[in-house]
């Protein structure tokens, strides 16, 4: 699933070419999203208007239009924005098409329709905003503010970083990641970590997001930025993925584990429990 960098890299990729351009025409493919509104809703508020905005808020995609109407996208599991020319061979799996002035058509693809795309009229607020954490780059995230937050919880703190009513964006990938960087077992219980330990965990997940965001994303398996193209990061990678293989800070095999349903990766010996 895309995460915060991958849609972060998306949308520093679409705005400049986007951003002051119309929306000529919309087409919307004949299998539904999880979410997704009605063709007239589409037909009626997106063509005509002119793109003023892109934003990101966690893993959405905010396309902010003439007259305060918003397109709302998620990527789901598998989604993909391309932007492409027009004309061009039709793809499979297109759910949502914008034909764009000056010769451009976006295209959200989703194979396992997992994703979202919801039009908000103008004084409509986005429902699914209002479930979403603060952005780890936020000023107002601070290690008292994440212990806090965790006081008393019980969860395991993989589970809490990837909750994203409290951090927007983090997921699977980056939650191994992070923990491991930060040197904490994922079951250690959120409610356990010291302030010292909140200030590692938001100092690598800083690091680490803004690392992925420069070398494009992560591809595991289905993202691809709006040109087509694979991120890098998952080359960087020290745990996710890796079982049975040598840590690269001291040599032990790498372990996985399920939790919440998700496979995690950590270092035994690296990331030992409280």
């Amino acid at each position: 699933m895309p995460e915060l960098p991958e849609v972060e890299v998306i949308l520093r990729g679409l705005a400049p070419r986007l951003q002051n351009r119309r929306i000529l025409a919309v087409a919307v493919g004949e299998k539904r999203l999880r979410q997704e509104s009605s063709p007239g809703e589409f037909g009626r508020w997106l063509p005509g208007r002119n793109i003023l905005e892109l934003e990101r808020r966690g893993k959405y995609l905010l396309f902010h239009l003439e007259g305060k109407v918003i397109l709302l996208l998620h990527l789901g599991m598998t989604g993909r924005l391309l932007l492409q020319p027009t004309p061009s061979p039709a793809l499979p799996h297109a759910h949502l098409l914008l034909q764009l002035e000056g010769g451009l058509q976006l295209v959200f693809q989703d194979v396992r329709r997992f994703g979202q795309a919801l039009v908000f009229p103008p004084g409509v607020a986005p429902a699914p905003l209002s479930q979403v954490g603060r952005e780890p780059f936020s000023r107002q995230v601070t290690p008292q503010w994440l212990s806090q937050e965790a006081r008393a919880r019980s969860r395991a703190v993989k589970n809490f970083l990837m909750d994203g009513r409290v951090l927007a964006g983090i997921g699977n990938i980056y939650a191994n990641e992070i923990l491991f960087a930060a040197r904490l077992h994922p079951a250690t219980p959120a409610g356990d970590l010291s302030v010292e330990d909140w200030t590692r965990v938001l100092k690598e997940t800083r690091r680490i997001l803004k690392a992925a965001i420069a070398k494009g994303g992560t591809t595991v398996s289905d993202y691809l930025n709006s040109q087509g193209e694979t991120g890098l990061f998952q080359l960087e990678l020290l745990v996710y993925g890796r079982e049975g293989e040598p840590c690269k800070t001291c040599g032990q095999p790498l372990v996985r584990m399920a939790q919440g349903g998700r496979s995690t990766f950590f270092c035994p010996r690296c990331q030992k429990e409280k």
